[in-house]
């Protein structure tokens, strides 16, 4: 099925995003168990903020968000939303900001239908510390919404540096109720959709794969979980065949991308 997200500029992205009601002064308490529960789905290196859509501005971020962008904590807090914006990569702005309107949409959508258990997922290039465009994941896991309005962000960006992906999406909606998965792709805008039968994935198989996209290769996974390199090769090896991959590449990208980390 085709449907094209077509890109935006900033001014677009303000005028849908921006609200004119006011916060209350600790709406923020509203995601401490999600900062906190952040680290249980870490696929890497991870920094996180709070942006205020009543005010357009970043109001919170992580202690550790000058390890990932060329900013320092002072001039991230507080700054305004086309701050976040240029950070990408000048070919993908538009692109990314019309998902996150896009996606703003579907999760209003989902909520008044009684839709929870969906995740979406948007990728994109993102300028580090040293000046250089690297990819990135970005999720918002939680939103503050007061009369089907979305107020606030919770929004957290994985450091995809450490691994090698080629063909990232622009977005991926992962639908865990109807067991569905829906791509944007980053170039062509076209989503196709998949149904998606998830393979069982074991304690020990999830566990590999939490290092796995880490950045841990076998030896390392090995002296981790004090099992045998042995061992931790025929768990890659059910993984590749259950996930229909070839690589250790392919099976990152398809877990990330199917949110097997999450179930």
């Amino acid at each position: 099925m085709k449907k094209k997200i077509n890109p935006i500029d900033i001014e677009q992205f303000y005028d849908y995003f921006a609200k004119d009601s006011e916060l209350p002064e600790n709406y923020y308490d509203f995601f401490t168990d999600s900062i906190k529960n952040a680290k249980k789905f870490s696929i890497g290196p991870y920094f996180w903020f709070i942006a205020s859509h009543t005010k357009m501005r970043m109001e919170k971020v992580s202690k550790n968000i000058e390890q990932f962008t060329p900013f320092s904590r002072k001039e991230w807090l507080n700054s305004g939303l086309d701050f976040y914006i240029n950070l990408f990569h000048p070919d993908d702005r538009q692109h990314i900001m019309a998902a996150f309107v896009f996606a703003a949409d579907l999760i209003l959508q989902y909520r008044r239908a009684g839709k929870t258990e969906v995740r979406f997922n948007y990728y994109s290039r993102m300028i580090n510390r040293n000046g250089e465009y690297r990819w990135v994941l970005i999720q918002s896991p939680l939103q503050y919404i007061i009369n089907n309005e979305i107020k606030a962000n919770f929004v957290v960006i994985y450091d995809l540096s450490h691994l090698i992906i080629q063909n990232l999406p622009l977005l991926s909606i992962i639908d865990f109720t109807d067991n569905e998965v829906q791509y944007f792709k980053h170039i062509d805008q076209y989503m196709y959709r998949i149904d998606v039968k998830k393979p069982k994935i074991t304690k020990r198989e999830k566990e590999i794969l939490q290092l796995m996209v880490q950045g841990y290769n076998s030896p390392e996974i090995a002296k981790k979980l004090f099992i045998s390199y042995h061992t931790v090769e025929n768990h890659k090896r059910n993984l590749r065949k259950k996930t229909h991959t070839k690589t250790s590449a392919e099976l990152i990208a398809y877990i990330m991308n199917h949110g097997l980390l999450m179930l």
